[in-house]
């Protein structure tokens, strides 16, 4: 072993750290056969930094037990930095965070900075420095205040007072960071806020897991592992650290915890952490998973700097904002690559506004600018809804309180004066009725009923541009249940500013970058062909993992896509 002290290794594109736990450091007593154990994560994935955490829980770890495993890690070259995770005890009904309105819990967390600024120039939070205590104290100190607003404003004031004023009275160059967790929907009513944190933190880290978005409780769609990552490099720009994600609930299928991997990498991470020591190094339920991470790592960091700069249809988030959770990962599932944004995207020629876009008081002034000037805005039959009568200003359209029980879909080949055809889609499924003025508003693409249809699609012009509504079922996953010829059309008006779309199955994914990369990937169980419809001119493109020309014949590409894998192409 001693032919590794001081070796350093780290991928060309990108750092590589695993978060360490502070019950698996507290145990570390023979520091020679924990480095024959940690040969496992060592021998397979390029590490250069580890995160060690002071304290989780009840758990505490020592200064001098602290130090001691800094200090070895750094003499084999690898880099330290400290953790800390702020849940509670708990009473085993789910996770509980501390109480930022104890005296306890402030106590608590003001250690913990101690401990790290004192040992550490750099440190993180996990993403459990959430607030979700509903006790007597918190009760009362909330008064009227809504919960949101209530545990926003004490998490500003504890990571303010408390979190920074600490660490910079003991370590004036220590940096902090904050790493918010995946369930972005939740920000706000657990005080995670995007707004304020990014500003009163050096620096933010993302979370990334996405597991099995049907069988695990956050029922997260995969393409979030991208998504979050760029949301939050546009909230905090050139300060988002890295992303996050741990093997739990992935055992199911291995490509689901590399999957992780792969699109917190398109996303352009600047490092990678993978949680955790003792689960990837002793549980044997996931002794496979080092070696597969790291060929992952290796394969990626192969053509990280082929890639441009991450391109997109501007997807506006408001910091403040809820409403069709997840939305932009479903669609996203559907080959529509997003660059999120939580500032409104005046200069974009195409914007997305989902429901929670509703809740920018100014939306209606934003739109009219953007209108005016020529751009396509695409709402959602949920953004129509919360708006109610403001949106008549854009097109007379509402969303009624009925539903429809659909299964066969009609699309237009004449922008609207007609629909036809009969395309069966997956399952039946129940969407929303929208009510419009016919020959003001057109129709690209609808579900058919008894003597009648339901709008899918509606478009009409306002100013210089056009206001487009997509519907979206009362179950946002069962757009993967639209026909091919409907996902077609939706994707053709998200598109239309971008160098290509796809023409497929949902769950087949698209990424896309400035300097005319992209990336095709497929969810789907089984091998399937995906149309690739390039918007310039061109008679090759190149598939770049396999070094071989490809013809293009009259602008598209039919490609067959492998579950699983990534298909890097140059047009």
């Amino acid at each position: 072993m001693k032919n590794e002290k001081k070796m350093k290794r780290k991928y060309e594109n990108f750092g590589t750290a695993v978060y360490c736990p502070v019950m698996s450091i507290n145990q570390l007593e023979d520091m020679e056969q924990f480095w024959k154990d940690f040969s496992l994560l060592y021998n397979n994935i390029k590490i250069n930094k580890v995160y060690l955490e002071c304290h989780r829980g009840i758990e505490w770890i020592s200064k001098e037990q602290l130090v001691r495993v800094k200090d070895f890690f750094q003499e084999k070259g690898i880099e330290t930095a400290g953790g800390i995770t702020t849940n509670d005890e708990g009473t085993g009904e789910g996770f509980e965070s501390l109480c930022y309105t104890s005296e306890r819990g402030r106590q608590i967390i003001k250690q913990a900075v101690e401990l790290c600024a004192q040992v550490f120039d750099e440190f993180i939070f996990d993403d459990f420095y959430f607030a979700n205590c509903r006790c007597n104290a918190c009760i009362k100190e909330k008064g009227d205040r809504s919960w949101s607003e209530f545990r926003l404003e004490q998490k500003r004031i504890v990571s303010e007072e408390i979190v920074m004023k600490t660490a910079r009275s003991i370590n004036p160059d220590a940096k902090v960071i904050i790493k918010f967790p995946n369930w972005y929907e939740a920000y706000n009513e657990t005080g995670y806020d995007i707004e304020k944190e990014p500003q009163i933190f050096d620096c933010i880290y993302t979370g990334t897991e996405t597991r099995n978005p049907s069988y695990a409780q956050q029922h997260l769609p995969k393409y979030l592992s991208y998504f979050l990552m760029r949301y939050l490099e546009n909230t905090a720009p050139d300060r988002n650290l890295g992303g996050w994600f741990d093997s739990y609930e992935c055992t199911y299928n291995l490509s689901s915890y590399l999957e992780q991997g792969y699109l917190t990498l398109f996303a352009k991470s600047k490092e990678v952490t993978l949680f955790c020591l003792g689960t990837l190094m002793e549980d044997s339920d996931y002794r496979v998973f080092p070696g597969a991470v790291g060929q992952m790592l290796e394969e990626t960091d192969s053509y990280m700097d082929k890639l441009g700069n991450p391109a997109g249809v501007a997807a506006y988030r408001p910091s403040r904002c809820s409403g069709e959770d997840n939305l932009h990962n479903y669609l996203g599932m559907c080959g529509i690559p997003f660059e999120p944004t939580p500032v409104y995207p005046k200069e974009e020629g195409v914007i997305f506004l989902a429901e929670g876009a509703a809740d920018d008081a100014e939306i209606v002034a934003k739109m009219q600018d953007s209108l005016s000037r020529g751009a396509d805005i695409i709402v959602t039959s949920g953004f129509v809804k919360k708006l109610g009568n403001a949106f008549t200003e854009f097109m007379n359209v509402s969303c009624s309180d009925r539903k429809a029980f659909v299964q066969d879909y009609a699309i237009t080949v004449d922008n609207g004066l007609s629909i036809s055809g009969k395309y069966k889609g997956t399952e039946k499924i129940i969407i929303p009725v929208l009510d419009y003025y016919t020959n003001d508003v057109w129709e690209l693409a609808a579900a058919y009923g008894t003597g009648n249809n339901f709008p899918v699609i509606l478009r009409s012009r306002y100013g210089n541009g056009r206001v487009c509504i997509i519907t979206i079922p009362d179950n946002p996953g069962d757009i993967y249940h639209y026909p091919v010829e409907v996902l077609n059309g939706i994707r053709r008006v998200f598109c239309k500013n971008l160098i290509c779309e796809i023409e497929a199955k949902s769950e087949v994914m698209m990424f896309q970058y400035d300097n005319r990369k992209v990336i095709l990937r497929s969810d789907l169980p089984y091998a399937e062909t995906a149309t690739l419809v390039l918007h310039e001119k061109t008679k090759v493109i190149k598939d770049l993992l396999k070094n071989r020309d490809i013809q293009v014949k009259e602008g598209r590409v039919d490609l067959q896509l492998s579950p699983g894998v990534n298909y890097l192409l140059e047009l």
